[in-house]
């Protein structure tokens, strides 16, 4: 986990606590792989993860406002008690997270926000640091002027299982150039 900005203890001691709860959590990949990586979809982790996100008193794919255009947006788990929004990225990450980080911004209610981001993205069967360096920047960059508390950022990694289409989710570390 890579933070910017500061995290309450309360707010460090919740992450902290997902990111060990979650850690070998089970995801079916729903439908066919569109490449030779089969793992889950964004989607599809958005959904494992959903169950344990409610219990701990996020709303699901939470619709918003823009406060100057009627634009609307979501994220895609929200917990006001401590305005923590988190946002599940997938193999896109390196072009979707800057969307995301704006949404953190615009929304005045938000004080943490956060991005599962996958730790490889797959091009043609061989695996880049994209995602999680093009995260990484984005979140220093976005550091300097959102007016949030802290922008998390959480890497994820698949690990097989014996059961076919199945997927152990694994955190890992990442670090900022």
């Amino acid at each position: 986990m890579k933070v910017f900005g500061e995290l309450k203890p309360s707010v460090a001691d919740s992450l902290h606590s997902i990111v060990t709860r979650t850690s070998g959590l089970r995801v079916s990949r729903d439908g066919k792989a569109r490449s030779s990586t089969p793992f889950p979809k964004s989607t599809d982790l958005e959904l494992a993860l959903k169950p344990l996100l409610l219990a701990d008193g996020f709303q699901h794919h939470v619709s918003l406002q823009h406060p100057r255009l009627e634009v609307g947006f979501e994220y895609d788990f929200w917990r006001e008690l401590d305005g923590m929004a988190i946002e599940v990225m997938g193999y896109r990450a390196d072009d979707e997270v800057y969307k995301d980080i704006l949404k953190f911004h615009v929304h005045l209610g938000t004080r943490i926000g956060v991005v599962l981001v996958p730790r490889w993205k797959w091009i043609s069967e061989r695996r880049t640091e994209a995602n999680a360096k093009a995260t990484l920047k984005a979140l220093a960059f976005a550091d300097s002027f959102l007016s949030v508390e802290a922008l998390v950022a959480i890497a994820y990694d698949w690990t097989e299982t014996e059961e076919e289409g199945v997927w152990a989710l694994r955190h890992c570390d990442i670090e900022a150039d």
